[in-house]
């Protein structure tokens, strides 16, 4: 197989776990970039990427690189030029985007929208210069997503074996207010070390559930379950570059890894003082395949104990947005940092929160901490252990 140049997107602040989980593909990574990880490998390393790789957003495929683009008209020449045709077939409906960063080289500010829709009317100059019918543009759901990004003059251009971001599992019906997105979920447990506890046998709690996306990933890493499994669709099957017998073989491979006996797993608990959450919760622990893995239970963490000598708390309790919403959790913190100290002792727990003022309110000295992105939110996940 000839060698593809792939790039791996992740939440802010995962660029380290991503980083670790793309050289177990395995991958020889090439270049490493706030949010990203550029990596070499063939068809089949973009197929385990896109099944297996946990913290990633989405996967690219570098189809070209072109320097000294200053202009739309260069643009415009530059994307004209590429064999599209090979790529995906008239038939497929195609996206692009574009993203430019801040540049001292470009003398022409860049207006993404426009230069975007520049590269749109040369893909389809293209097919219509090799006497072929026009593709359509479809920004829903398309078959084809081209990504282009312009940094000074240099314009790499992307197309997205992803498809939709893969933080899409697929197994998710229903969700709560300000769900955490599964592959941000993944990375905190994979940065609190989950993936060696449960080999341990230690027990995993998620004591603010929610819709049980924290529970559902920590189930997927104790039974070796690749996320890519539960999806339906990726952005590569109507790339003209894809072989469906291949994937085939490796999505049956990748399924194969699954370890499902509950007497080979880890106690997997969970528990919300809603009701409501923890129904929802049961719901999509149904879909997920896990719901006889994870023990649910409607309670306030503060009526909880430790159920094994050693374990791993991992959570995203509610924050407040507004100033008057923190101070009135400030007690569920105070009542979270107790808990765990008398309660909980030779535990590890992990806590994430956009509010520092909330983090400080816990009580307890983490041992580490990490700056994330939750969605739009500026968050730190910090680990105490419990003494």
């Amino acid at each position: 197989m000839s060698k593809l140049t792939l790039f791996a997107i992740c939440p802010g602040g995962l660029d380290e776990v991503l980083k670790r989980e793309v050289e177990k593909l395995p991958a020889k990574i090439s270049a490493t970039y706030p949010g990203g990880i550029e990596f070499e490998g063939d068809l089949r390393t973009a197929y385990l990427a896109n099944l297996k790789l946990r913290s990633a957003s989405r996967v690219l495929l570098l189809l070209e690189r072109f320097k000294k683009i200053f202009k739309p008209e260069e643009l415009y020449d530059a994307i004209a030029g590429l064999p599209w045709e090979k790529v995906f077939t008239p038939e497929s409906t195609f996206a692009i985007y574009l993203t430019a960063s801040e540049t001292k080289e470009r003398r022409i500010p860049v207006n993404p929208q426009f230069w975007a829709l520049k590269a749109k009317d040369a893909i389809v100059d293209r097919f219509r210069n090799k006497g072929l019918e026009r593709p359509s543009v479809n920004r829903d759901e398309p078959d084809i997503t081209i990504r282009l990004h312009l940094h000074d003059q240099i314009l790499k251009v992307y197309l997205d074996l992803s498809g939709p971001s893969l933080h899409e599992r697929g197994y998710r019906s229903q969700t709560m207010e300000a769900p955490i997105k599964e592959n941000l979920a993944a990375g905190l447990l994979l940065l609190s070390g989950w993936q060696y506890f449960c080999n341990e046998g230690f027990s995993f709690l998620d004591p603010f559930c929610g819709s049980g996306t924290l529970l559902i990933e920590a189930a997927m890493i104790a039974t070796r379950t690749a996320p890519g499994l539960y999806r339906k669709r990726f952005g590569f099957f109507a790339w003209l570059g894809h072989d469906p017998e291949l994937f085939q073989r490796i999505f049956e491979e990748v399924r194969s890894e699954r370890v499902l006996e509950p007497h080979k797993l880890p106690t997997l608990c969970g528990s919300d003082k809603s009701a409501e959450a923890v129904a929802v919760a049961r719901s999509n622990l149904e879909n997920a395949g896990f719901k006889d893995l994870v023990k649910l239970s409607t309670c306030s963490f503060e009526s909880t104990k430790a159920n094994q000598p050693k374990g791993l708390i991992v959570t995203n309790p509610p924050y407040g947005v507004r100033l008057n919403e923190i101070e009135t959790l400030i007690p569920v913190y105070r009542d979270l940092g107790s808990t765990l100290k008398h309660n909980y002792k030779n535990w590890t727990a992990g806590v994430i929160t956009s509010e520092k003022k909330l983090l400080h309110s816990i009580g307890l000295k983490s041992e580490k901490h990490f700056d994330l992105r939750n969605g739009a939110l500026e968050s730190r996940f910090s680990i105490f252990r419990i003494y």
